[in-house]
């Protein structure tokens, strides 16, 4: 695991200082402080950019993702649908049993805040379901994926930042609170560390050779 780190640290540092700052966010403030405070810094821009760069995570794009895996990596095909699974079980558990009655920023403002939040044309919105980010989970559950199959430091730098703008992207159209995308990224990362883990262990040495005893057994007259 320390060197599955050390090699994509250029990932996982930048999302630690990420985790951290929000972390310092949510000692001084509200959620809903900080929903003001990230929604007052809004343009035409800013709307159009974050629009288009949320589809990013929807999980529609695991698909591709996982038909390019086969093509050019089937030995990481396997961990990242293990990721996959493990992270929309989380999500599910989460989104769907344990907090399935958190409002939606625009509704939780909608009810018990005065300030008129900025909302972007177009954007459909959802009530409830907000903890964590969907959205977030995949971006980060894809991203990081790719970082592992590139050894240039500089792409996983940037695959770290569109993994962190996509997540931006649900604050700033008020479709989840800043607590949302962090939680929401550190299910995506820790599903791929876990999947990792995993995969690594069923290709130790005694497990091939393990596998390669049985079909010697399976195939004997």
């Amino acid at each position: 695991m320390k060197q599955f780190i050390w090699k994509n640290r250029f990932f996982l540092l930048p999302q630690l200082v990420f985790i951290l700052v929000c972390s310092f966010y949510f000692m001084v403030y509200t959620k809903a402080e900080i929903q003001i405070l990230i929604n007052s810094y809004h343009s035409a821009v800013f709307d159009f950019f974050f629009k288009s760069i949320t589809y990013l995570g929807n999980g529609f794009l695991y698909i591709p993702v996982l038909i390019y895996l086969l093509i050019r990596e089937k030995k990481w095909a396997f961990a990242f649908l293990i990721a996959v699974i493990v992270s929309n079980l989380l999500l599910f558990i989460f989104k769907h049993a344990l907090f399935s009655d958190m409002y939606r920023p625009w509704k939780y403002f909608e009810l018990y805040e005065t300030y008129q939040l900025h909302m972007v044309k177009g954007v459909r919105l959802h009530s409830l379901n907000s903890f964590p980010s969907g959205h977030t989970t995949t971006a980060f559950t894809i991203f990081l994926t790719l970082a592992l199959l590139t050894k240039r430091n500089m792409a996983k730098l940037l695959l770290f930042f569109i993994a962190l703008l996509v997540s931006y992207s649900r604050v700033y159209l008020s479709l989840h609170f800043l607590e949302d995308i962090v939680v929401g990224s550190v299910i995506g990362t820790g599903s791929v560390m876990l999947s990792v883990v995993f995969f690594k262990y069923f290709e130790r040495p005694w497990m091939n050779k393990f596998r390669q005893a049985s079909s010697q057994v399976s195939v004997s007259p």
